[in-house]
């Protein structure tokens, strides 16, 4: 993680040179600038849930140690201390460890995307790049005919039956 953590600093001194020397104006225009942006603001978010993370729960681990101290073994937990002990699927969904590792998981898809920047340039993966995002488009044309397509069918199915939506239930034609 340590490595990580080193590549994203490196990479928001990078885009900042980057943005020192073109302008902001400049480089707002580039989409592959944006996505850079928002990716490592999403991974410096993450960090920062974590280390919030870390700091709860090294607080009420310390807490615990001090009641040790004292011989206060059985003593109940307060509700922000008894909260660590709880199994991860009863977590409230705002806590920060949860929130963290969701930003990175988001934050490394973002940083894989980034190779579609590269691969126009090489010579086998640049025109299957390019057939992939026009077979993409094709696809998105027939999703959305076969949606018109579906809409109608369920209109015509509503209008024939909505009459019978009144009608009891006959059991004899039922399985």
């Amino acid at each position: 993680e340590y490595l990580i953590v080193s590549w994203v600093i490196g990479m928001i001194w990078s885009e900042c040179k980057t943005m020192w020397s073109q302008g902001p104006g400049e480089y707002l225009l580039e989409l592959w600038n944006l996505l850079d942006f928002g990716m490592l603001a999403i991974f410096a978010a993450s960090f920062i849930a974590r280390s919030m993370a870390f700091w709860h729960a090294s607080k009420a681990q310390s807490f615990m140690d001090e009641k040790n101290k004292m011989g206060f073994f059985n003593e109940t937990l307060p509700t922000e201390i008894n909260y660590y002990t709880f199994a991860r699927i009863k977590w409230l969904p705002s806590d920060p460890q949860l929130i963290s590792e969701g930003l990175y998981a988001i934050a490394v898809v973002m940083s894989f995307s980034r190779i579609a920047y590269i691969l126009p340039a090489n010579e086998s993966f640049g025109p299957l790049q390019i057939s992939l995002g026009r077979t993409v488009k094709d696809i998105f044309k027939f999703m959305v005919i076969f949606i018109m397509v579906f809409v109608a069918f369920m209109i015509g199915m509503f209008n024939l039956y909505s009459h019978y939506l009144g009608a009891k239930k006959n059991n004899a034609f039922t399985t």
